[in-house]
């Protein structure tokens, strides 16, 4: 008996059950469903010698940031994959490299092998995500081009429909995506993947009211330990404070994001959250950094360029020069090997994020005004990465440079008419220059 997955690809297991538990750990995956990982184990545990079942349960890790968990089951499944078809050795191949840190590589052999068989989601899955992390300053319209391409060989699936939804909303195609986004809950309302296009659709379009009402309603029925509920908090406490709520907002984080199950993304929201208390003026005494400090020890590996930012932000916040110093001396090893942004664009971020805390404003901006144009390929969206343009315009104001803050801030209002944009402009253009003395 020929047991395949929903996409209609061969596994090789001689086991319904085993085969059954991997498609749940398929689904579960691309929907950012609670339990992926016990699919696959229960997959595993119904047939040892299932190499996908192992090369799934690597899939999870490495989306937790676990690398040694990953690694572990990848190499697993490398070494059960010889007997499977010639398909599942090319996806067990090309998830090694990834795991292994040759991203470059790892796409290729994606790539390569989707061109046979463009219906191995899980790859195509992983691929928008290597993509988005690979510093090429193009990497928005890559992924969009990347995804649009396969979409004869998925049709109406709702998991595709989410992918593609998400590369239109980083090139600005809301509507499409929307629309996509909202066909994919049709056919899964759980899917985390639509509900998190919309979320952001939402902040770009500032229907930030729309937002909350959307999370807080849809998060009710999304188990508190699936892997995107974190990032879903994230966006509702972003929401809040757009609404000038902080209070509630830190409410959610420390209900649903200093939680989380997920360090990785705690880490990398937590700090991205709390960060920007401090720059819309929000914070009345001491925050709860010290955890996202701890977290940051944890999840930190080198290369993996879009937490070693945030991480910057909670080493400068709990004032741990050293673990700041070893971050800094990391960067400059992997731009010593070569790495695309490394040293040419993480490391001025983080040296600006620590002359930020110092009060030195001036250094600060100095810092990452060199990389004003190329932040967007540390990775992550728009409404992650422009916490450093934000930081960019309270420097400006705090140094008294209000024509720059002025040509910054309207460049951004262009784009999306931010409330804090708003306020910020308004305080450029009207406040007396003694209201904001210079500072260094």
């Amino acid at each position: 008996m020929s047991l395949a997955d929903r996409y209609g690809l061969r596994v090789s297991t001689s086991s319904p059950v085993a085969a059954e538990h991997y498609q749940a750990g398929m689904d579960r995956l691309l929907s950012y469903g609670f339990g992926a990982d016990q699919a696959f184990a229960a997959a595993v545990a119904a047939d040892e010698g299932f190499a996908l079942g192992h090369a799934g349960a690597a899939l999870f890790a490495l989306f937790q940031g676990d690398g040694a968990t990953a690694r572990t089951a990848v190499e697993r499944a490398r070494r059960l994959v010889a007997g499977a078809t010639r398909r599942e050795q090319q996806h067990v191949e090309a998830l090694s490299a990834i795991v292994g840190g040759e991203t470059g590589r790892g796409l290729g052999l994606i790539d390569e092998h989707l061109s046979e068989f463009p219906r191995d989601a899980l790859l195509v899955n992983q691929a928008g995500s290597s993509i988005g992390l690979g510093g090429r300053a193009d990497r928005e319209e890559l992924r969009a081009a990347f995804v649009e391409r396969l979409g004869a060989a998925y049709g109406d699936d709702w998991w595709f429909q989410s992918a593609l939804a998400f590369a239109y909303l980083e090139v600005g195609r809301y509507a499409e995506s929307r629309r996509l986004s909202e066909r994919s809950l049709q056919q899964c309302p759980g899917n985390a993947n639509a509900s998190h296009n919309i979320a952001h659709i939402c902040y770009e379009t500032v229907d930030n009211e729309g937002g909350i009402a959307l999370l807080s309603d849809w998060l009710t029925g999304y188990d508190r330990r699936a892997p995107f509920h974190c990032h879903l908090a994230w966006h509702l406490g972003l929401f809040e404070l757009q609404c000038g709520r902080p209070e509630r907002a830190l409410e959610i984080y420390e209900r649903d994001i200093a939680a989380s199950p997920n360090p990785r993304l705690a880490m990398i929201d937590g700090s991205a959250l709390l960060w920007r208390f401090g720059l819309y003026d929000y914070q009345k005494g001491p925050l709860p950094w010290r955890r996202l400090a701890d977290l940051a020890t944890r999840v930190t590996r080198p290369g993996f360029i879009f937490g070693d930012i945030h991480a910057a932000l909670a080493y400068a916040s709990v004032g741990d020069d050293a673990a700041l110093s070893g971050l800094i001396a990391g960067l400059r090893a992997l731009d010593a090997k070569g790495h695309p942004i490394a040293g040419t664009v993480a490391l001025p971020l983080v040296q600006g994020v620590a002359a930020y805390v110092a009060g030195d404003y001036a250094g600060a901006l100095a810092r990452i005004e060199t990389v004003a144009g190329e932040i967007h390929r540390v990775g992550g969206s728009h409404a992650q990465w422009e916490l450093f343009e934000e930081t960019m315009v309270v420097c400006q104001l705090r140094l008294g440079r209000y024509d720059d803050a002025v040509t910054l801030l309207r460049r951004r209002l262009a784009c999306r008419p931010s409330p804090r944009d708003l306020v910020w402009l308004g305080q450029a253009g009207s406040a007396p220059r003694a209201t904001f003395p210079a500072q260094t």
